[in-house]
């Protein structure tokens, strides 16, 4: 009896139902791809009665509970067997039907007379579409299944005026994503075989499985994320890559390879393509020639190694090199260390801090022009109130302050006076190893970010034999050029010349390796010459290995905290001055045209901004600097009453109780229904600097 009303119901399943009855409120049912929905829905019967009766229980080839209201029992059983998936019936009360009965009873409806109201139900939550527009033609499907046979997503082809589309859809979200640990193609098959060939897409692996090949891909082949992939069922496996035969195949079977490689897979080979097939060949191109794939699989199969060739791959090559980078022109080059040689007490610690704010404010160093960038000083012989007192001469010097944004942003001090500062130390095997002082300083300056980087001094940092050749190159390379690899920037390492250096006047110091280890070196001495002012120095460029010439001099003075360059650069100071005060007045001038322009362009794209918004919006944006910098700006301009603010933002659709920024001849896209209009603003707050209050405009005639 059962028995037969279970043929009776599956003879039902060709959704024979008399859709005259449906609600004719709802939308017409030839929207609704029948076929698909339930199609899907019997794919994902496991996770449909999960939900639909969370309190069933899942027996073997059958689930049982107690009724459809999903009360507990055995009552009602659900037919899980292939060719009969889906069919159910209450023993209690001799109801029965497929599984769109069972989803329309669960939910209180009767799926003869609320038919379309039932598969719009399913529709909804399996996340199946709505039939293909004509202008979208759904083509193919292919269905990601797990070990069970059970869906976790699918991927849909459709054919659009444009050409191919492609739409993922994620079964147990129920939305058209795909999912975000994306599953291999065809994992029952997976989990029977123990070789497995990895293609691009979904047909290639298709038209293999026909020849009995257990295949599989990654969703979206080669466009794949490696890492959003679970390669889980292929561990333990043995794994052929085949690749289409082009670029992007080959960049991802040696991306898939290289990722395989340390998965525990048991073997990984990639196919190599003939060179006389044509762009883009794949699997399903060998299966529609009448290849013997088998066979082309065994000659063509070349085991991986993760072991790349060590070699400069000189065919990127061009007949043009790359420009040798430099902070300083023939004197400190990027990606290499420069030393700094001076005897104690005659500047140099002085020289570099002054350098490092040079740089960090993009002012002139002894003359020399200076790309503004970030800079960074270690220094283990100065306590902070040292640095303090020598940076205030510097910025006295360069007529700033301790409150300038470049500064604050640009430069990194950090004292180390006091301290045991050893960046490397040598084992009994003269064997260097980094400490983990090096660590956190590294640590500390990648945070920072410079493009310079001051190390003062070799007798604090190096932890070794300075006589030992050995002990110094390690250093140099090891360690202080490991720095300047990891900022892309400059080391510049501050030491003390050796008695004999001194003499001598070459200011070395200890092993050789110290003077032909860096790339450049420079000695700060006293003139050698009788009458000479206490105030004058002499720097020497010693060696320069990417300078047309070893040699170059300078002379410097002394004056109140700070050196400056030879006579002439005294006598002409203040013209120096005034030029760099107008270039600053300049670019004051841009920033401030900037930020109105900004203003006026974004309330046109319908986009308004209190002060403190806008500064983080477009902070380094623009060359506008830092989030505090752009305020202050804002401030400047709203004291010059070229910003102004208006507080009544309602009248335009938007609201805050705080005023939006306003500038001259202002216009704010707004909606008025369908249309979209630009609407004059008008300021309705002022700037008072006096007491920095936003005070009302009393006068309405005078705006601006």
């Amino acid at each position: 009896m059962v028995q037969d009303f279970l043929t009776d119901v599956k003879e039902k399943n060709t959704l024979n139902y008399d859709f005259n009855n449906a609600v004719s409120h709802l939308e017409p049912l030839e929207q609704f791809d029948v076929e698909e929905i339930k199609r899907q829905l019997l794919l994902n019967i496991r996770s449909c009665l999960s939900y639909l009766l969370p309190r069933g229980t899942f027996h073997g080839d059958k689930f049982q509970i107690g009724d459809v209201q999903g009360n507990k029992g055995k009552s009602l059983k659900v037919e899980l067997a292939y060719g009969k998936v889906g069919l159910w019936i209450d023993f209690a009360t001799g109801d029965g039907g497929d599984i769109i009965d069972l989803w329309a009873a669960a939910h209180g409806k009767n799926a003869k007379i609320e038919f379309v109201e039932v598969i719009s139900s399913i529709s909804e939550w399996i996340g199946c579409n709505k039939r293909p527009t004509k202008e979208q033609k759904r083509i193919t499907q292919w269905d990601y299944l797990d070990q069970d046979n059970q869906l976790i997503a699918s991927k849909y082809r459709y054919d659009t005026a444009s050409g191919k589309s492609y739409q993922p859809f994620d079964a147990k979200k129920s939305t058209f994503t795909a999912p975000e640990i994306r599953p291999l193609y065809n994992i029952p098959g997976i989990t029977k075989s123990d070789r497995v060939i990895l293609v691009e897409g979904e047909k290639c692996a298709e038209l293999l499985i026909e020849q009995g090949i257990t295949a599989t891909t990654a969703m979206f082949g080669a466009k794949a994320p490696i890492e959003k992939t679970d390669w889980t069922p292929l561990k333990g496996k043995h794994i052929i890559i085949w690749p289409d035969n082009d670029d992007p195949g080959k960049d991802y079977a040696q991306e898939a390879a290289k990722k395989l490689s340390g998965f525990g897979v048991a073997s990984l080979s990639i196919l190599k393509i003939p060179q006389d097939k044509p762009k883009s060949w794949d699997a399903a191109d060998s299966v529609l020639e009448g290849m013997n794939v088998e066979e082309f699989i065994l000659n063509n199969k070349s085991p991986y190694s993760s072991r790349k060739s060590k070699r400069i791959d000189t065919t990127v090559w061009t007949n043009i090199p790359p420009e040798r980078k430099w902070v300083i022109k023939d004197w400190l080059p990027v990606g290499s260390v420069t030393a700094l040689y001076g005897d104690g007490g005659v500047g140099k610690s002085l020289l570099a801090q002054q350098l490092m704010t040079a740089a960090a404010f993009g002012k002139p160093w002894l003359g020399i022009d200076l790309e503004k960038i970030k800079t960074y000083g270690v220094f283990c012989e100065d306590d902070e109130e040292e640095l303090w007192r020598r940076q205030c001469a510097i910025n006295e010097f360069y007529q700033s302050g301790m409150e300038s944004s470049d500064f604050q942003d640009n430069v990194g001090l950090w004292s180390r006076a006091g301290h045991n500062n050893q960046l490397m130390v040598f084992n009994n095997k003269d064997t260097g190893q980094l400490t983990t002082y090096f660590q956190e300083l590294l640590e500390d300056i990648e945070s920072f970010q410079p493009k310079l980087v001051i190390l003062d001094t070799a007798a604090d940092l190096f932890g070794g034999n300075e006589n030992d050749r050995s002990h110094v190159r390690q250093f140099i390379q090891g360690c202080c050029g490991r720095i300047a690899q990891a900022i892309k920037g400059a080391v510049l390492l501050l030491a003390h010349p050796s008695d004999a250096g001194i003499i001598r006047k070459t200011g070395t110091g200890g092993s050789t390796a110290w003077n032909n280890t860096v790339r450049s070196r420079w000695y700060l001495t006293r003139p050698d010459k009788a009458n000479a002012s206490p105030d004058e120095r002499i720097l020497s460029r010693k060696k320069s290995n990417y300078s047309q010439c070893n040699n170059g001099q300078m002379t410097l003075y002394w004056k109140n905290g700070a050196f400056v360059h030879d006579n002439s650069v005294l006598n002409s100071e203040p013209i120096i001055r005034d030029q760099y005060s107008k270039k600053l007045d300049l670019e004051r001038m841009r920033k401030h045209e900037v930020i109105l322009s900004l203003i006026r362009s974004s309330a046109y794209q319908g986009n308004i901004y209190t002060a403190g918004q806008f500064a983080k919006r477009f902070e380094g944006e623009e060359g506008l600097g830092s989030e505090r910098n752009i305020r202050e700006r804002i401030n400047n301009l709203a004291t010059l009453g070229q910003i102004k603010f208006f507080r009544n933002a309602a009248g335009y659709g938007t609201n805050s109780k705080y005023g939006f920024l306003c500038v001259q001849d202002m216009e704010f896209k707004v909606s008025v229904g369908d249309k979209v209009e630009h609407k004059l603003i008008k300021p309705t707050h002022y700037y008072l600097q006096a007491n920095g209050a936003v005070l009302p405009i009393k006068d309405l005639d005078i705006l601006w």
